[in-house]
Order: C-alpha cells, then structure tokens, then sequence
C-alpha cells in the first residue's frame, strides 16, 4: 500500500497497480520532489502514471489541475479508484504518451514522467515535449544507469540520486532575442 505523504491528503492509502512489472516513486523520492517543485495553483501532467500516487500528491499539495495517462488499462483502472477513493478530480486517460503528446493542445506547468527504466523512453519523452512545448518544469525519474539526452531548449537545474533513482529537474529555457 502506498501512502500519500503530504498536503491535505497526508497518510491516506493509494492502492498499487497489481502487476510486478510497476515500480513505485518511493514516499522519499515524493518527499525530495515536492520539496523542490511548488505546485500550488499549478497544471500537472503525469505520464506513465501507474497507480497516480504522483498526481494524487500534487493535487493534495495544491495542484489545480492534474492529467494523468498510463498505457496500461489495468494501472488507469487502479489510478480512477484511487482518485475516487480519496474524493478528488483527476483526469486518467488511458493511451500511449506518444500520442497523447500528438493530440493534445493544453500546456502544463510541470509534466512528470517516470517511464520503465533504461529502455530509452526518457530522451524521446523530453525530446517530444520539447517539439510540442509541453511543460514550463519538467521532472524525471530514471534509472542513475540511464544515460538522457537533454534536448536543446531544455536546462537541468538540479539533479539528485535517490539508490537506484535519480530526479532530474528541466525548465524551459529563456528565448534570446
């Protein structure tokens, strides 16, 4: 069981996807995350979602709106229940991030991707979100094995490990005249 660890849903349950193959962003990685992104007032879009834990954080630490998509039908089951468990709106879309990414218009402040580890999956995400401008902050959780191609037009501004995992936070950076 997972465990929501801030904001006004702090210590309710998320129930985990159901599949071995699903791996978790840890309570401390969530801590370290929040800690370092403000969400308050703010868009969130998740991609490879899971269970929504991340999503279900952001919401209960301010977010005003959050997306959450998952190619997987099982974990976008799992994702609905638990926002409906905990009473709170949030949008599970069950499609690949390729083409939601492709079909979708709407800007986010802060996109989150945790992507299954080391099968490339991170630098085609970040380079996709940097062709259709999605995300003004851009989190990632990866692998520390994983090398990520950051495109031009992104910035790291802080990158730290957590064991296996690793954050690395982007924004999109300035246009010069």
């Amino acid at each position: 069981m997972l465990q929501i660890t801030g904001g006004f849903l702090k210590g309710r349950k998320v129930q985990p996807v159901p599949d071995p193959r699903t791996r978790y962003t840890s309570s401390m990685v969530r801590q370290a995350l929040f800690s370092m992104i403000d969400v308050t007032d703010k868009s969130f879009l998740e991609l490879f979602c899971g269970s929504a834990v991340v999503s279900l954080e952001a919401i209960s630490r301010g977010a005003k709106k959050a997306v959450a998509v998952d190619v997987s039908k099982l974990a976008v089951k799992v994702a609905r229940q638990n926002a409906e468990k905990l009473g709170v709106k949030l949008t599970v879309l069950c499609t690949d991030y390729r083409r939601f990414l492709q079909k979708y218009s709407e800007n986010f402040d802060v996109v989150f991707l945790d992507p299954p580890y080391e099968l490339g999956l991170v630098s085609e995400a970040l380079k996709l979100l940097e062709e259709k401008k999605v995300g003004e902050t851009i989190v990632v959780e990866k692998s520390r094995r994983e090398k990520v191609i950051v495109p031009e037009g992104l910035e790291v501004l802080k990158q730290k490990s957590y064991g296996d995992s690793e954050l690395i936070i982007l924004r999109r950076s300035p246009v010069s005249a």
